[in-house]
């Protein structure tokens, strides 16, 4: 039977307890968050490919780019990002100092791939689901090639004002701001090949109350929605738009999120990093269950690796390492939400044919990260 947890008793124990579960600054860079406005090089790592949408190798970009312009440069067509740089979030010095393992593991040369061209991508348009170049499905590799990549020719400004990240503000709060909430987003793909926000949920930590949830209509033009996952079709946001039951854009979605708490909001989440960009938020109080399950694995392995060391010779220990580095891959498997809350709360979600719910991943993150509080020696916590 699955593990449903109703409200959870509010505490300022249980809430310390959360806390002490928030990363550091270092450690949500090293998982690939965001804390900062990005500099002129990571903008330079958001330039994509005009036939393949894929972001642009360096050596491939120089070839064809001019340096980027400065976001002071697009002011006539926006705020630039000196004027709306975020204040830097704040981590308290009394929090645990999690250590997580970085996710930039380096990856060895595949020589699969060796011989292929590095640009493939669908000269055809979308018709039905379909290219129309060889009548393969969307989400389909590309069935042309070319050698080099060619970059898309942006205008000025417009990547520096795409990817302005927003800091909670401090005020105006919400006379009673939530004190923990938790996060869960669709995102869908634009014709430039980037992840565009569909659906934002939040749901309050503690009485499992949905806070919001609603459709969001890109600004940009969508190649498509990723229905097979989000659980949204181009007729579900043309519903929503027609009836005004979604919001007109990213800022609208991020503002009213804005508004349901303050900087000392706990917000929490699966692989948090990917909903906070969607919405170009930046918070400083956040908890990722991904992260908390991964510090909880190395904690496991690095327990077994001791135990094993003190009764096995030095040789059984090499081999034993050699082996466990050979199953590395299989030993990360198992870490969705979909698989976690299988294994943690024996429920499940995501069902084949159904599509992801955002309200039901919201809820099932929150149950987890419940689990992991209510099994404090499971997490590796002292």
């Amino acid at each position: 039977m699955a593990d449903e947890y109703g409200p959870i008793a509010f505490s300022s124990d249980y809430l310390d307890r959360l806390r002490r579960l928030v990363p550091a600054q270092d450690e949500l860079r090293e998982a690939a968050y965001i804390v900062e406005q990005l500099s002129s090089q990571d903008l330079e790592y958001k330039r994509r490919c005009v036939r393949c949408s894929r972001p642009m190798k360096t050596r491939y970009r120089t070839r064809t780019h001019q340096a980027p312009h400065s976001a002071a440069s697009a002011s006539t067509q926006g705020p630039s990002v000196s004027q709306l740089k975020p204040r830097a979030p704040v981590m308290s010095n009394t929090l645990d100092e999690l250590t997580f393992p970085s996710s930039s593991s380096k990856k060895k040369p595949d020589d699969r791939n060796a011989g292929k061209p590095r640009c493939q991508f669908h000269p055809g348009t979308i018709f039905r689901k379909k290219w129309t170049c060889c009548d393969k499905h969307v989400s389909s590799e590309g069935c042309t090639g070319e050698k080099n990549h060619s970059a898309i020719q942006y205008a000025v400004g417009e990547l520096e004002i795409s990817w302005i990240f927003y800091a909670t503000p401090a005020a105006p709060t919400p006379s009673q701001p939530a004190a923990a909430v938790v996060i869960d987003c669709e995102m869908g793909t634009s014709f430039t090949g980037e992840s565009e926000l569909i659906r934002v949920s939040v749901v309050d930590y503690f009485s499992r109350r949905v806070l919001l949830d609603r459709l969001v209509l890109p600004d940009v033009r969508m190649s498509h929605y990723n229905t097979k996952f989000s659980g949204i079709s181009r007729q579900m946001m043309n519903d929503a738009v027609r009836h005004g039951n979604c919001f007109l854009g990213r800022d609208e979605a991020r503002i009213a999120t804005m508004k349901l708490l303050s900087p000392n909001t706990i917000v929490v989440g699966h692989a948090l990093h990917q909903d906070l960009t969607s919405l170009r938020w930046i918070h400083p109080l956040v908890i990722d269950t991904l992260l908390i399950e991964k510090k909880r694995r190395k904690v496991e392995r690095e327990a077994q690796e001791a135990e094993a060391a003190a009764h096995g010779s030095a040789t059984q220990q090499e081999k034993k390492s050699e082996d466990e580095k050979e199953a590395a891959p299989n030993r990360e498997a198992g870490m969705s939400l979909k698989a976690l809350s299988k294994e943690k709360l024996n429920r499940e979600i995501q069902l084949k044919g159904r599509g992801h719910d955002s309200v039901e991943d919201a809820l099932a993150t929150r149950d987890l990260l419940h689990w992991y509080m209510s099994h404090p020696a499971k997490v590796g916590r002292q």
